[in-house]
């Protein structure tokens, strides 16, 4: 049996790496993830060679730097967390193709916003948007380098910081597996759980409304409030009675959804929401919610893939 406070391994953690700061603060927290969920930790490294940058990155031994990155990452790993099980694997080949694979047979991929190449202003680096759009399974994004970005502390008891809810974002009842896997975050973290649902509805009145269109907006804005809380209550309510440890705060709030999720990922240790694989005129990408979460988020991102 799993000791106190930590659950059932649900499949190993990964953690992608590349030797960039970025990538040393996403073992940092797969290495907490991993003691977590009483898993083993994999490091994985993928490349493709071009010739154009082949010699800038890997010093024309790309096996021996790879061979390197992946062994400095898990010294890492193991000396943040002793006795963690840590494995290493290097795969050459499109890094955002191996990722997505990878994320089939992990329990958790985690990544860092940013790689060692692209330009430094981005806030989100190519791979990590790519995976992030087309993960098969949960993917964790950690975005560091910038104030605010929800680093975390390096003590045994982070996990265990009650006054940092997590967060998950409630749209309709599709996002289920995202709110199952919220609970059971904050139920392994011993945590809290802010579950918003957010709703946007134009203030007729601050533009002039007459009295009577000021009346049929208010009216709109109580039954679109109503129909949220009902929403909110029974996505939560399918799950909650498994989770009976986790006390969960219930937020409706007349916002732009994009805009709720990144204030209340202010203050939170994680924040979880469903995604899902949309396809555009080139390539899957990311919806709008995401796509700002994943660029100005307080806090890691925990995205959970729903049909």
């Amino acid at each position: 049996m799993p000791a106190e406070g930590v659950r059932e391994p649900r499949g190993h953690v990964l953690v992608a790496v590349d030797g960039s700061q970025a990538s040393d603060n996403a073992v940092d927290w797969a290495a907490d993830e991993a003691v977590l969920r009483g898993s083993t930790l994999e490091v994985l490294h993928a490349w493709e060679w071009n010739f154009y940058e082949g010699g800038d990155w890997y010093d024309g031994d790309p096996d021996g730097e790879a061979a390197e990155t992946v062994r400095t990452a898990a010294e890492r790993a193991r000396h943040r967390r002793p006795g963690l099980t840590v494995t290493t694997t290097v795969e050459p080949g499109v890094p955002e193709d191996v990722l997505a694979k990878a994320s089939e047979r992990a329990g958790l991929l985690v990544l860092g916003s940013r790689g060692r190449g692209g330009f430094a202003g981005l806030l989100l680096g190519s791979v990590s948007r790519a995976v992030a759009a087309a993960g098969r399974g949960p993917v964790l994004v950690v975005r560091s380098g910038i104030e605010g970005s929800g680093q975390p502390p390096y003590d045994a008891d982070y996990f265990r910081i009650a006054t940092r809810p997590v967060v998950v974002g409630v749209s309709d009842e599709s996002c289920l597996p995202a709110v199952e896997a919220a609970f059971a975050e904050a139920s392994g973290r011993k945590q809290s759980l802010r579950a918003v649902h957010a709703w946007s509805f134009p203030d007729l009145a601050a533009h002039g409304a007459t009295p009577a269109g000021a009346g049929a907006t208010a009216e709109a804005v109580r039954i679109c409030r109503r129909n949220g809380e009902i929403v909110l209550a029974e996505t939560l309510n399918a799950v909650r009675d498994r989770y009976k440890d986790v006390d969960v705060h219930e937020e409706v709030v007349n916002r732009r959804h994009a805009q709720a999720m990144v204030e209340a990922s202010d203050g939170a240790s994680l924040v979880v929401i469903a995604t899902r694989h949309r396809t555009g005129f080139a390539d899957r990408h990311l919806g709008p919610v995401t796509h700002a979460l994943l660029h100005h988020a307080h806090a890691p991102v925990l995205l959970v893939p729903v049909a």
